[in-house]
Parts: C-alpha cells; structure tokens; sequence
C-alpha cells in the first residue's frame, strides 16, 4: 500500500509516496533517538553474529607458525617446534596445521553467536528537555548542534575519519520549523503529567519525524500511523516487541517500565 500526500499538505521538495514499511521502520528509528536522548543506553551483554576472523600461516626459513583469531576470542600464535626435523614430527605438524586450517574454516562457514558486552552511551537528558520547549527553528537548530551522540548522523573513529551512520537525523535540522508546528497540534501531549507521559511525546514526535523524513506532512504521517492495520503475520518492530496495535501494552509504557533492552 502506498501512503500519498494529499496535495494542500505537500512540503517542498520530490515526495511524495512512502511505502508503510518505510514509514514504519523511521518510527523506530526516532523512537530510539528521542528514547536515547531522554534516557540513554544501559550497558547490556547481548548474543551477536561473530564477525571478522583471521588465519596467517607463515613459513620460510626457520620455524613456522600460525596465527588464529576469532572475534570474541584472544588470537592465538602456534609455533612449530624447534628441532621437529625427523619425517614423524614434519608429518605430524602438518596434521596439526591442517586440522586448525579445517577448524577455523568450518567456524567460518557456520560462525556461531558469541556473547558480548555492549557499552553505554549516556543521555542528553538537557536537550531533550530542550527540544521540547523549543518554539522556533533557530532554537532547535542550536540543540541539534550541540548533540554529541543522539542527534548526530555521523560515527567518528577516534584515528579520525567517519561514516554517515545516522543520515536520517539532519531531517531535524532541515525541518526544524516543521517540528515546531508539529507541537502546536491538539494530538501532542504536551501536557501530559502521567510516568508514561514523556514517553508519549516520544511517540508523537517519532511519527512527526518519519512523516518528514519521508516527506510526509507531519499530520498525514501520525494519523497514518495511529490507523496503520498489523495483521498477525506482521513482523514490523512493533509486532516483534508484542506493543500496540497488535497487542494490550502501549509504547509509552513499554517505554516507561524500561523494556526497550529486554
């Protein structure tokens, strides 16, 4: 299904169809923004793929020896021994040298998971009580410069270098003035004193923003995704959380009762 912009809420520039899933999968992404500029990241040990490995077997002159890492793991160098020079002990190098070689590539083609430990990234607690307030463009263009790690788009390496790992968020900076109207709408908590009721603007503002990453009017984009139908075959990020509308517990209180790691 495509979702169409009606033509009088239409904002500058090529839009102008965004696929449900498209909408759907920046939600998440503004809701993990505004989330972890509120609140931050824990610390948490989680099961990953395991990523690069390496072999090197060096031979020449003198001793051979391998060296073997796997991610996860300490690398491990295995030297051949010093004075191994009858025919049994060449062969039986050998054998140990192939059957490594046959280890380290079968765990390459079905690598198993590993067990790491996932630093925490702090909050920028200030300027999301910030950006609430903000009431013009210029304001939110300033709280938007001043993120070190929520709002920024890019991953710097501390050698130096980059990647443009979060694009999406310079949508913040180029509508600001939208971001701001947004706010002046009736559907927006503002007012809502309730534990949950942070966590609601996090949604609101979450489905302003995908709206206008994907050049959606703001409006258009929250009442798409307040009637957006989850059928049970639905593997949306939503569904897999088991939140709202497929199921009983909101967003805002999944938020609140810090489930968001779990």
């Amino acid at each position: 299904m495509k979702l169409s912009q009606p033509t009088e809420k239409r904002l500058p520039g090529r839009p102008k169809e965004a696929s449900e899933a498209e909408l759907l999968r920046y939600e998440a992404l503004w809701v993990d923004t505004f989330r972890g500029l509120r609140d931050g990241n824990p610390e948490i040990e989680t099961e990953v793929p395991a990523g690069s490995s390496m072999f090197i077997k060096r031979s020449g002159p003198g001793q051979e020896q391998l060296y073997i890492e796997g991610f996860g793991k300490p690398p491990r160098v295995i030297r051949q021994p010093k004075f191994s020079t009858t025919p049994d002990e060449l062969r039986s190098w050998r054998s140990r040298v192939q059957k490594e070689q046959d280890q380290f590539e079968e765990a390459m083609l079905d690598p198993a998971p590993v067990r790491a430990k996932v630093a925490a990234i702090p909050s920028e607690r200030r300027l999301w009580e910030a950006l609430k307030r903000a009431d013009n463009a210029t304001r939110v263009r300033r709280i938007y410069s001043q993120s070190n790690i929520w709002l920024k788009p890019r991953l710097e390496f501390p050698g130096g270098g980059f990647i443009e790992h979060w694009p999406f968020r310079r949508i913040l900076y180029r509508d600001a003035e939208a971001f701001c109207l947004a706010k002046l709408d009736p559907r927006y908590p503002g007012r809502d004193q309730r534990k949950s009721g942070d966590y609601r603007r996090v949604e609101y503002l979450a489905r302003v923003m995908a709206g206008l990453t994907v050049r959606l009017a703001p409006s258009t984009a929250v009442e798409m995704l307040r009637k957006m139908k989850h059928t049970e075959q639905c593997i949306c990020w939503r569904c897999l959380m088991q939140i709202a509308p497929r199921f009983p517990i909101s967003l805002a209180r999944y938020l609140a009762e810090g489930n968001w790691f779990r």
